[in-house]
């Protein structure tokens, strides 16, 4: 478009705006004496407004195109941060790592953000607040001091950048307050199945990604079992062989990163299930060929499972992680109990069911009185023995030939 024509549709714009209506004007002034003065511009100004007219118009133009970019950019949302506890905190932030919102993902997050307005803060000044309100409010101490850092980011370089940034910032705030730390992070990219599932049991979708992993890694372990952990419970899944059940050790993933060890202050430890469990089968570590003691979580609680062998005979225990309660037990091999008798004084030699059944009681220190529900069956062998007394059921296993138990679960 030239000059004239641009003057051209300038001046119709011009027209359209005020109206030469120069009648109706006068006819509100009174009698003029036939005197009319025209309204008129000089055309050679017009010449040299119309051109910078136009340029200014051009600059507004293009500057409130790039003001409309650099909003977008500024509210548009790049990384989504979780921080995990047990409440759980939900982060948007854009490419400047600036915080556009914070919300609650659970109940117990509302008191966790309560009374602090985020939006607009740089992502590590708001998660230093969130890990100083988590530990005010008693959420992180030395029983439970874990912490769950997931970074949902479609550019996985950037979110793992900023994953090693938020991790750095939290321990340093956590051995501020004294606290032995024990961080998880990750970073991915959303997953519509797994956004799904976070919504129906109520949890973040980064704690989500976390109970996933563990699932595909075990044999045993299901989403709907761990997704009411705590994150200091799921942390020691993680870092535990016995929990993790893999029997591929190449199929562990990279993905979760660790720092710090989970908390086990407030379970009974290692040592401590191991000697009950050697305790109860009678024996002692000297006559050990072998001897495991790990996490893992069975019937709704956490576990040490304890395992171990003497003289080629496998035991395995599983002992309660809070009060070190013996849950279940077992024991396999053709030899029996030690030097191929029982326990309880049985002697080699053919038995019959009553002797199967005395055999069981004897062993689980219950008496026929105390005993409900019981069932002898002779099956190839050997007589299964199953009963209940006071809150636990008991399952045997006992050989017909000698009286050696084969196997012995407790189950609560």
């Amino acid at each position: 478009m030239n000059d004239r024509e641009l003057e051209q549709k300038l001046r119709q714009a011009l027209e359209h705006a005020a109206p030469n209506d120069i009648d109706e004007i006068l006819s509100r002034c009174g009698p003029q004496n036939d005197k009319i003065v025209p309204i008129t511009a000089p055309r050679k100004r017009r010449k040299h407004i119309v051109p910078w007219l136009a340029a200014a118009c051009l600059v507004l133009a293009i500057g409130g195109g790039t003001l409309g970019v650099r909003y977008q950019q500024a509210n548009a949302v790049t990384s989504v941060v979780s921080l995990d506890v047990n409440p759980c905190v939900r982060l948007e932030a854009n490419r400047a790592e600036k915080v556009l919102s914070a919300t609650p993902v659970n109940g117990d997050a509302n008191q966790i953000l309560d009374g602090m307005d985020l939006t607009g803060t740089d992502l590590e000044v708001a998660v230093n607040a969130i890990i100083g309100s988590l530990l005010k409010h008693g959420y992180v101490d030395e029983l439970a001091n874990s912490v769950l850092v997931s970074v949902e980011d479609d550019d996985l370089t950037r979110g793992t950048a900023l994953e090693e940034k938020l991790t750095g910032e939290i321990s340093q705030v956590l051995e501020s307050a004294s606290i032995n730390g024990a961080i998880l992070s990750q970073t991915f990219s959303g997953d519509e199945a797994l956004q799904q599932k976070a919504e129906e049991y109520g949890i973040s979708l980064g704690k989500a990604t976390l109970i996933q992993t563990l699932v595909d890694s075990s044999t045993h372990l299901t989403f709907e079992s761990l997704a009411g952990l705590s994150i200091n419970e799921l942390n020691l899944l993680a870092n535990s062989e016995a929990a993790a059940d893999r029997t591929d050790q190449s199929a562990e993933t990279d993905s979760i990163r660790s720092t710090g060890s989970a908390s086990q202050n407030g379970y009974i430890g290692a040592e401590t299930a191991r000697q009950t469990a050697l305790d109860h089968a009678g024996v002692t570590e000297d006559q050990l060929d072998y001897l495991e003691a790990d996490y893992d979580y069975e019937d709704g609680r956490m576990v040490y499972e304890v395992e171990f062998a003497v003289g080629g005979v496998e035991y395995e225990y599983d002992i309660d992680a809070a009060t070190g309660d013996i849950l279940k037990y077992e024991r396999d091999g053709e030899s029996g109990w030690q030097s191929g008798q029982t326990p309880e004084g049985g002697s080699g030699g053919s038995i019959n069911g009553q002797s199967a059944r005395d055999i069981a009681l004897a062993h689980a220190g219950v008496t026929l009185d105390q005993v409900r529900e019981l069932e002898v069956e002779l099956d190839d062998g050997c007589y299964q023995v199953e009963f209940k007394a006071g809150r636990y059921e008991y399952e045997y296993e006992i050989s017909a030939g000698d009286g050696s138990i084969l196997s012995a679960e407790r189950d609560d």
